[in-house]
């Protein structure tokens, strides 16, 4: 295959909706619940921690997922798209009879960054937002073994095949490092929430 059959969508939320995902944003993004890869096991290849960020499943952080509005608003969205993702490519067929998903929320501050690596997903779909006027640079996604660049753009969303290796590249702030005294609505970095999609036999 000479491309990854991927899809891309751009201005995905309304203000309304935007506003209720920022607000438990807020909420998730605390050192309590928030962790680093080398404190959650995670995102390892030969032992390396391969990738630099905080992030959190929202398995542990609710015990029902509608009260969630982050799940309940990436849910529906993923009902619309699936479909369309479906028929991109021959190979994209599965996806529509996923049955489990799991919600990962990561943020990226200054340098943060994320090494090629493929998914132990049928599918990955990932929500990316950040407040505006964004404040970095970089945060793209890339393709590795086909060089696609994807732009990282605030309110949008790209789901592939879980078999595709992929890497994000370095959030990079205006004027140097991030002062870590600043609170995280005025460091203002990258958010990516990450939707593992699985068949599970029942």
């Amino acid at each position: 295959m000479d491309k990854v059959p991927y899809l891309l969508k751009r201005d995905v939320f309304s203000d309304e909706e935007l506003r209720l995902i920022f607000d438990e944003l807020q909420f998730l993004n605390n050192s309590y619940l928030m962790q680093p890869p080398e404190n959650s096991g995670s995102a390892r290849v030969d032992g390396e921690v391969i990738k630099n960020n905080k992030g959190v499943f929202l398995r542990n952080v609710y015990c029902r997922e509608d009260a969630s509005s982050i799940i309940r608003l990436l849910k529906d969205k993923l009902e619309q798209y699936v479909i369309e993702y479906s028929n991109v490519h021959i190979t994209n067929l599965n996806a529509a009879g996923t049955n489990e998903l799991w919600f990962l929320v990561s943020y990226y501050e200054n340098a943060d960054y994320y090494k090629p690596h493929e998914d132990a997903t049928l599918a990955t779909a990932l929500f990316w937002f950040n407040k505006e006027p964004r404040k970095f640079t970089g945060g793209d996604l890339t393709f590795n073994n086909t060089d696609e660049f994807v732009e990282y753009k605030n309110n949008s969303f790209v789901i592939f095949p879980g078999w595709a290796t992929h890497s994000v590249s370095p959030v990079l702030f205006n004027g140097g490092a991030v002062d870590k005294t600043m609170s995280i609505w005025e460091r203002e970095g990258r958010y990516c929430v990450t939707v593992g999609m699985h068949i599970v036999p029942k």
